[in-house]
């Protein structure tokens, strides 16, 4: 586990409570590789892919595979336990721990010691929502989270068409939270999110985060419109937003870096 502080591109992990403190936060990748995928196109023409593959990329040493291919380190699994101090651990920041390539038997492992560790709040993320609900109810003190669709130069059409696959899945997971990672925001979400309160009533999902697209040190806002609509509908449902650093703090300056308030019970 990465006990340093994680870098601004997962501020996310240092949550802050309702009593105003804010907990450490690190990474913890007992799983790595990822075989999705994903990339975007910007809007000068540039590909962007992601970062963790990026990452990996550079240090080859942890991925002599490359950065498509699972890895899976039993000898990382007890690293939360040995932090005794509550903190915030993003689990899988360089992997898709509910990806389909990962065998059910390690992704158990994992939640068990979740679940072991529980003075802590964990967080996941996937972009492989259908298979979540097989692993309900999820410990208490874990956060699931899920991607915003992304992947081989996908359309916006058909990334509307995915997130409405996607939150059909959300609805079914059984945890303290679930939460939409909006990062990058590379279409318009806000209609797909609106249509589905016509039909749904609510969202599901108690957290959002919103990010812009990056390409190395260059970084691509999304347009205005899309995140004011966005938050609009947010605002409007209760659901707090967190922006993520790459977002400009010059045309944001109602910067947002809101929480969840965690009630009992486990949302269904």
């Amino acid at each position: 586990m990465n006990r340093q502080k994680p870098p601004k591109g997962i501020e996310w992990t240092r949550i802050r409570q309702a009593d105003g403190t804010e907990l450490p936060g690190y990474t913890w990748n007992p799983t790595g590789g990822c075989f999705h995928g994903c990339t975007w196109r910007m809007p000068d023409g540039s590909i962007t892919e992601c970062y963790a593959k990026t990452i990996a990329e550079r240090f080859t040493s942890g991925y002599p595979h490359g950065f498509e291919h699972h890895y899976w380190r039993p000898h990382a699994l007890d690293a939360p336990k040995k932090v005794k101090q509550a903190a915030g651990i993003f689990v899988g920041s360089m992997a898709d721990l509910f990806g389909h390539w990962v065998p059910e038997e390690q992704i158990r492992q994992v939640l068990d010691v979740m679940e072991q560790a529980h003075w802590h709040t964990f967080q996941t993320l996937s972009k492989f929502p259908i298979r979540l609900p097989q692993f309900n109810p999820f410990p208490k003190n874990v956060w699931v989270g899920v991607s915003l669709p992304a992947g081989h130069l996908m359309s916006a059409t058909g990334g509307a068409r995915a997130l409405n696959a996607y939150l059909r899945h959300m609805k079914e997971v059984k945890a303290t939270v679930r939460f939409m990672s909006i990062e990058p925001l590379w279409f318009d979400v806000a209609p797909v999110f609106e249509e589905w309160l016509k039909q749904e009533g609510e969202l599901p999902f108690e957290w959002a985060i919103i990010g812009a697209a990056s390409n190395g040190s260059r970084v691509f806002q999304p347009k205005t419109e899309w995140t004011l609509s966005l938050l609009e509908l947010l605002e409007n449902r209760d659901v707090p937003v967190f922006f993520k650093g790459n977002m400009d703090r010059g045309i944001w300056t109602n910067w947002r870096e809101e929480f969840p308030i965690i009630s009992n019970g486990l949302h269904h």
